[in-house]
């Protein structure tokens, strides 16, 4: 799974410093506020885009025991940081440990809503149905 994840970030990806996108999140959330919706409506388009590359490219289906695997890797290799995911009946936990964007300044629950829509939007399309997801502080609880 790593070696898969790695090409599709090197065939696929951009690399941008961590600071970078750190100062650019925090000042759209001071700008945007109360906005954190459309940010996580956005991502969620990024992530059914990044899917539709991914299944076209790479592999065009996923069995749901994949899925921790393959976020934690994601995760890892794209600069993110590490994550925690479990998969818990039909819920799907992830806790993020360490990440640039919890440094951005504001809520935890708000510098996070772009990784939730990335994943609702990625799983989405990977799994062929709508998914939802909540955050409580640096947990996402995602509905597959």
């Amino acid at each position: 799974m790593r070696e898969l994840v790695r090409d599709f970030i090197r065939n696929e990806g951009m690399v941008l410093p961590s600071s970078f996108v750190v100062e650019i999140y925090s000042q759209i959330l001071r700008f945007a506020g109360g906005f954190a919706g459309l940010i996580q409506a956005g991502s969620r388009k990024a992530g059914e885009s990044a899917a539709r590359v991914f299944k076209e490219k790479y592999r065009s289906s996923l069995d749901i025991s994949e899925i921790p695997e393959l976020l934690t890797v994601f995760f890892q290799e794209s600069g993110f940081g590490n994550l925690k995911v479990e998969l818990r009946g039909d819920v799907l936990v992830i806790e993020v440990s360490d990440s640039p964007l919890l440094q951005v300044k504001g809520k935890v629950e708000s510098a996070l809503k772009p990784l939730q829509g990335a994943v609702e939007g990625f799983l989405s399309e990977m799994l062929g149905k709508k998914v939802t997801g909540s955050i409580k502080e640096r947990v996402i609880e995602v509905k597959i």
